[in-house]
């Protein structure tokens, strides 16, 4: 391959630009390790890296969407950056503006729990599956509502009115207030947990696989409800998913995540039309084309995905890929940037940035 060389006065601008772009969360060589085995004085001797070293960064207002096969970590990455699980090593960096216009910066897997719970009205998850993550005993309005309350969010006297006028937004109608969860289908239970992340303004929302559980059409339902949403409070997104056509639909960029790390990362487009990376390569292969006429070739990978418990030296994809080389097994690929704003981890790809 041709090498890009990229010159001086094009780097400078490419740094200038991204010293201006407003990043609301920076995530940077963070680790979730679980300990699986302890030796006899109860110390931990092996772990399974669930996340291992993952660093990317997110425009305010925009859509980061995260794909990879299931247990590649992409929802265990979601959950500690809200630090659910207490993280194992790394920072994710929020920068949160208030009303006036101050913004503040807090590492969000250092901070304590107090401060954390501060943050909580600010930072919110849609959690994948909305029937287990709803309370069975509580109706609708008191679900909603329950964080207003606790967050003061508007005045004790007005939570009802507050309520009602989140429900609208997201599409619930307004004599479902006193309805139960098992009442609901499972597009409206969705809109239900949209409800009550929104009624607490957050600026950040991690989307764990919102709408994998759902029919096609709810699904062009709710995605289309997050972007409105999106438009109307400039929030971001975090959106994990499997579901490469949803995600290339709402993500601005896309990060493809394998055994726990990132292996490319750019825009929505340089991923979808000229994605690098080989394991990036067989994801959209696969992919359904909406046309008969179209006869798809997708990329079949060999042998089953490794245990993060025991991952393979060098690279980790290369137990299943085909351009694999003598580097691939022994040496660990760096991420690179090829192009502008384009980054891939794979030696292949090296040196088609130009000169460092």
């Amino acid at each position: 391959m041709e090498d890009k060389k990229i010159t001086p006065d094009a780097a400078a601008a490419v740094e200038a630009t991204e010293t201006e772009k407003d990043y609301i969360l920076e995530v940077d060589g963070l680790k979730q390790y679980f300990p699986i085995e302890k030796n006899f004085m109860g110390k931990p001797i092996s772990f399974l890296r669930a996340v291992d070293g993952v660093s990317f960064k997110l425009e305010r207002g925009k859509t980061l969407g995260i794909v990879g096969e299931s247990g590649c970590g992409k929802t265990t990455l979601g959950r500690t950056i809200l630090r659910l699980y207490d993280v194992t090593e790394g920072s994710a960096v929020y920068k949160n503006v208030n009303k006036n216009g101050e913004s503040t910066t807090r590492d969000l897997a250092k901070i304590s729990k107090k401060e954390l719970q501060g943050l909580r009205t600010e930072l919110q998850l849609i959690f994948q599956d909305p029937y287990s993550s709803l309370p069975p005993r509580m109706t609708v309005g008191s679900i909603i509502g329950e964080a207003v309350k606790v967050h003061h969010i508007v005045p004790d006297e007005e939570v009802s009115d507050y309520v009602r006028l989140i429900m609208k937004r997201c599409g619930l109608q307004e004599h479902y207030y006193d309805r139960y969860p098992h009442e609901f289908s499972g597009g409206q239970r969705q809109r239900i947990c949209i409800a009550r992340a929104l009624a607490v303004k957050p600026q950040l929302v991690i989307c764990d696989e919102p709408v994998s559980a759902l029919d096609v059409s709810i699904q062009a339902q709710i995605i289309n409800l997050l972007k409105k949403l999106q438009r109307e409070e400039n929030m971001s997104y975090l959106f994990i998913s499997h579901d490469l056509s949803v995600v290339k639909y709402i993500s601005d960029n896309i990060a493809v995540m394998y055994l726990g790390n990132i292996v490319e990362m750019g825009s929505c487009a340089d991923i979808c039309k000229n994605a690098k990376h080989p394991y990036t390569q067989a994801l959209f292969s696969a992919v359904p084309v909406a046309d008969p006429h179209h006869k798809s070739e997708p990329v079949a990978l060999e042998g089953e995905l490794p245990s993060p418990a025991n991952p393979p030296k060098g690279c980790k994809f290369h137990t299943r890929c085909k351009y694999c080389t003598d580097l691939c097994r022994t040496t660990p690929p760096e991420m690179k940037e090829i192009e502008s704003g384009h980054f891939v981890a794979c030696h292949l790809c090296e040196g088609m940035g130009g000169e460092e």
